[in-house]
Order: structure tokens, then C-alpha cells, then sequence
């Protein structure tokens, strides 16, 4: 049974402006307070925009090694560094230090230590990149981000100018690799577990409630490259289901076996192919989303996916006991809108990954305010010919969309029993009379 938590969504969201908009967009809106517009003087632009490749991965991944081997092959480029430790002791960037991998005159190492780049010392993070650039005497930018850290925000440091400090990187630096190295002797360990951060004192603070496998699929699901690492200890069968799977998580992504991180550096650096636009939409049950219909692929390793569409409401009590007692194990991830028959007005936001899932409101229907109220919206207003086109009769804009990838699914079992979850006809007169519904889900979702 999958760890269940929720977070309370914003108090003015409607269900149609969600699904316009993805996870990533959002997690903008929560982590940033950012504009277009620089509101303080910044040093003199560099003769050239600075390319960045920032390394992500759970602790133990091999990032470092990554960042050495890296170093040691940057084919006369000079480089920067910026090595990102959560302690106060930065002891990764002590061994890129004594590698020797540096000029001492040409080139420069930046510690970040005692908190992590994506939240408490970002800041800090865009001071330096800033600082580095205006000294127009680097070719290229290595990150190395702490084993905690999300890459989101990380990407996002350099799109947009911080009200705060004025920083605006986009301006004379970019993204040019978005890098995850994976464990491939230790994920399916990790991804498998609904174990906190916290449960094994690797959290940024108190109030960090983030699960391992959340922060692993966050890591993975926005990379452009993934460096599959350890692959001699793992096996080739671990290694080849990792990758089936990862594929799925992130089929735009480029994969890379390896051992010791030995990768062609070509694969990394000035690749010039990330895009933040295509990221944000980059992970695998996004695309099935957006796909009008899908078409089962060859299923290596017996990794697959479906999605469950179907507008009538869910029994909050059965479907309910379904994710908590059968939901079936062999489900890896799972994303999308559903609603209650107990809460007609609110589109609701089921997310897995292995052990962990996820139950938020997400907005509220269309269909739930009258035609003029609508109106006011402006997403209503731009979208309101393609919304009124999928209208249904019945349920108006509601809907339950949702994504499974696993491992040997069952398509059509899972969907008899997701339909089975749903209301029967016989049951329909309780939702038209306004009757209630026993409903488990917890209040505040």
C-alpha cells in the first residue's frame, strides 16, 4: 500500500486552467517570486552567453565522479565549477580540489555548502553564476547540485530576473545540460520505498516532508541526459529494466550506460540541447496525456502504459479502499484528475511514484459556476472552444484522466476495477437528489 499524503492547492484554481498548465508551471508559481524585468544595475554583460550543465542525482549516484572525469576531459576548455554540499563541510568539492583537475590561474572552484541551490542558497547561486559570467573568461559552467536537490528549480534560476536581488542569468548565461546520474545498483532500492528524507536525516529542515522516490522522479522525469551509472555491480538485467522504466519516465531523454561515470564529454557539454519549454512537458505521463489515442509500443521488460478515461464520478468509499488495500504493486507511476461523487466541484490531483502517492485538489470544474461567472475568467474566455468541445451532456467539463505506467499491467483489469470504483447506474439517483456519500478521503485535500 503506497504512502499517501496532501498538500492544500491554491483557494482560486479551476480544473480546465490545470490541465492547460503543468506540475512544473506551478511549482514555479509556489518557489518563485520572480519578473521579466531586472529592477537593479548588474555588471557589464559577458563578450558571450555562458553555457551551464548542471549535474543532478540522489546522494551516492556518482555526480562527483561524473564532475572529475568531466574535468580531466574538458579539451582545452576553461572551466568554472560550482560544487553545491548540503553540510557545512563541502567534502565534494574538497575532492574535486585534490584531483587537481583546475588551473589555478585559468579556472575556479565555488563552494555552496550548508544548504541546497533549489531552495535555501539559491540566492547565493545566482550571485555567483552572475559574478562568474561578468568575468567573460570562462567557456563553460559545471553545477553540481547536492544529492537533495530538485532540478526545477534549478533550471528555472536562469529564465527568469529575481525581483529581489535584480539577477536576471538569462541575460548572459543559459542552460545547456540538464544532467541526472543514476545509481542503477541502488534505485530500484530507493525507488521502491515510501521512506521520507527525513527517515534517513537527509532533509534540508523541519518541514521537509518530501519522500525519496518524489525527489528521484522529479530528478529523473526533467533531465535531458541520464547517466545510468554503476552498470558493472547492477548487472546487465537491472540495468536494462532501469532504463525501460526510466524511458518511460522521461522518453525524450538521452540515455547513457556507464561505469565509473567514463561518458564522452561531448554527451554533456555543449550539446546545446535543452529546452526549458520542451522540459516542462518532457515527462512520460504528460505525453500520454496529450496523445489523442494511444498505441501500445513493444513493451521491453515488460514496461508499459495506459490511460483510464471515463467521466462518471467515483464512490469516494470504494475507490477509496482500492488505493489502499488493492491497488496493484506493479504500478510505478501514476498521475491525473479524477473527482468524487462527494465533491462534484473539485478536480482532484492523484499522483504515485513506487511506494509514495499524492491526493491534492487541484481546482474546481468549469461546469460547477454558471456561464457568466465563467466568463470572467480569461482562461475560460481563450480556451472556451476547446473546452466546450470535449463538454459532456451529463458531466459537463468533469472528468477522471488517469496515467498508469508499470511493469506487466493488466490494462483491462485495472480499468474493470477502476470502473467498478466508479457509480453504478442504480446510484446516480443519490448524486441527483444531492444525497451524501460515505467519503474516507481526508477534509483538506
Amino acid at each position: 500500500m503506497p504512502r499517501f499524503s496532501g498538500t492544500a492547492a491554491p483557494s482560486v484554481a479551476v480544473a480546465d486552467t490545470i490541465m492547460q498548465k503543468n506540475s512544473i508551471q506551478n511549482h514555479k508559481k509556489k518557489t518563485m517570486s520572480l519578473s521579466t524585468k531586472s529592477t537593479t544595475a548588474i555588471e557589464p554583460y559577458p563578450s558571450k552567453k555562458l553555457p551551464v550543465t548542471v549535474l543532478s542525482g540522489f546522494l551516492g549516484a556518482g555526480k562527483t565522479t561524473l564532475l572529475n572525469h568531466l574535468l580531466h576531459n574538458k579539451s582545452g576548455l576553461k572551466v568554472a565549477v560550482i560544487v553545491n554540499d548540503m553540510s557545512e563541510v563541502n567534502i565534494d568539492a574538497r575532492l574535486v580540489e585534490e584531483a587537481g583537475v583546475l588551473s589555478r590561474t585559468e579556472e575556479k572552484l565555488v563552494e555552496l555548502s550548508n544548504g541546497c541551490i533549489c531552495c535555501t542558497l539559491r540566492a547565493d547561486l545566482m550571485a555567483e553564476v552572475q559574478r562568474l559570467a561578468a568575468e567573460d573568461r570562462f567557456d563553460y559552467l559545471l553545477i553540481e547540485s547536492t544529492g537533495i536537490s530538485e532540478p526545477i528549480p534549478v533550471a528555472q534560476t536562469f529564465s527568469y530576473a529575481d525581483e529581489a536581488s535584480g539577477i536576471d542569468l538569462s541575460r548572459f548565461s543559459y542552460i545547456d545540460t540538464m544532467v541526472t546520474v543514476v545509481d542503477c545498483y541502488n534505485f530500484l532500492r530507493d525507488f521502491g520505498t515510501d521512506a521520507l528524507l527525513a527517515d534517513r536525516a537527509l532533509a534540508n529542515s523541519d518541514a521537509d516532508e518530501r519522500t525519496i522516490v518524489n525527489l528521484l522522479t522529479d530528478q529523473v522525469e526533467f533531465a535531458n541526459v541520464i547517466v545510468l551509472n554503476k552498470t558493472d555491480i547492477a548487472g546487465g538485467k537491472t540495468t536494462g529494466l532501469i532504463k525501460a522504466l526510466l524511458r518511460k519516465l522521461n522518453p525524450g531523454a538521452r540515455f547513457i550506460e556507464t561505469t565509473f561515470c567514463r561518458v564522452d564529454p561531448s554527451e554533456i557539454l555543449n550539446t546545446q540541447a535543452f529546452d526549458f519549454e520542451t522540459a516542462q512537458s518532457a515527462a512520460g505521463w504528460q505525453q500520454e496525456l496529450q496523445a489523442a489515442h494511444h498505441t501500445p509500443e513493444t513493451e521491453e521488460y515488460g514496461i508499459g502504459s495506459f490511460v483510464f478515461r471515463d467521466p462518471r464520478p467515483f464512490h469516494p468509499q470504494r475507490f477509496w479502499e482500492y488505493l489502499r488495500t488493492d491497488y496493484p504493486s506493479n504500478i510505478i507511476r501514476a498521475k491525473g484528475l479524477f473527482w468524487l461523487a462527494s465533491r462534484p466541484q473539485d478536480a482532484l490531483n492523484f499522483s504515485q511514484a513506487g511506494g509514495s502517492s499524492r491526493l491534492e485538489r487541484a481546482g474546481i470544474w468549469w461546469c460547477s459556476m454558471p456561464f457568466a461567472e465563467r466568463m470572467h475568467f480569461p482562461s475560460f474566455r481563450y480556451h472556451q472552444k476547446a473546452i466546450e468541445g470535449r463538454w459532456h451532456p451529463q458531466w459537463g467539463d468533469r472528468m477522471n484522466e488517469l496515467v498508469f505506467i508499470g511493469q506487466e499491467l493488466d490494462a483491462d483489469k485495472i480499468s474493470a476495477a477502476l470502473r467498478a470504483c466508479q457509480l453504478q447506474d442504480t446510484e446516480l439517483g443519490q448524486l441527483e437528489c444531492r444525497q451524501p456519500f460515505s467519503d474516507p478521503f481526508p477534509e483538506t485535500l
